[in-house]
């Protein structure tokens, strides 16, 4: 006796019926792109949706064309990776073997079998590890197929940046006289906090600037900046606004 495959149908389609194409097209069909209105459908309000901040900007050829080429649980690998590395205005990100696995929900033989298929894809390539995770630089679709970003994908200027270790840093035999102490600014303590602190200082704590100066700030961590440093900077845009703020005050 053959063994009958295992079906369950999706909640609540049985009870849809097929619609005539000849018929009206639904109500929320009928909205015109942009149009920002909801309206009552089937028991719920259908139409517009934006999402103003804390959102990732990912080319739509992500889905429609990664997603010919990656099963199921390697497109899932690829978005997070994605979310964490262009989601934050890079083409890297590092993590942790145990974070992809609580985010995907898998298990690390299961892990690793992806990540080697969008590897081979050339959809990821590893170039560092050290306890943090590993260091992934993320392609875009248009990358793994070895053809330009195009238009729509702003990349950073290429620069040279060399990292000088502690235990290189060398103190020459002339310079003996010991290090003028320099005044701290306020230890910030986390990106957020940073993040809002460029925003009061650009006079720009709307959702957007908020946005937008978190973003900046992601980036100048990534790259290697002290948070100490980012917070000097946030000071002297905060003095110059102040500056200008009293040079345009008629009294």
């Amino acid at each position: 006796m053959s063994k009958i495959p295992y079906y369950r149908g999706v909640r609540g389609s049985a009870a849809i019926a097929t619609r005539a194409l000849r018929a009206p097209a639904p109500a929320p069909e009928a909205l015109e792109p942009g149009e920002m209105r909801r309206v009552p459908f089937a028991g719920e309000l259908v139409g517009a949706v934006r999402v103003r901040s804390a959102f990732a900007a990912i080319p739509l050829d992500v889905f429609d064309r990664a997603s010919a080429l990656l099963e199921a649980e390697e497109q899932a690998a690829y978005l997070h990776l994605l979310r964490l590395s262009v989601a934050e205005g890079r083409n890297f990100c590092r993590v942790a073997k145990k974070d992809l696995m609580e985010r995907l929900r898998l298990s690390e033989r299961r892990l690793l079998r992806v990540l080697a298929a969008l590897a081979e894809k050339r959809f990821v390539r590893p170039l560092d590890r050290d306890n943090r995770g590993t260091l992934w630089r993320v392609f875009l679709p248009r990358e793994a197929a070895g053809e330009p970003l195009g238009d729509d994908v702003l990349a950073g200027r290429a620069v040279e940046l060399r990292v000088v270790p502690v235990h290189e840093r060398a103190v020459t035999a002339g310079d003996v006289s010991p290090p003028v102490p320099r005044p701290r600014p306020r230890a910030v303590a986390t990106d957020a906090s940073l993040a809002r602190a460029l925003a009061v200082a650009r006079g720009r704590t709307d959702p957007e600037g908020l946005a937008a100066a978190l973003r900046e700030v992601k980036e100048l961590l990534a790259e290697g900046q002290p948070p100490e440093r980012i917070a000097a900077c946030i000071e002297t845009v905060r003095r110059r606004a102040a500056r200008g703020a009293d040079a345009g005050d008629p009294s």
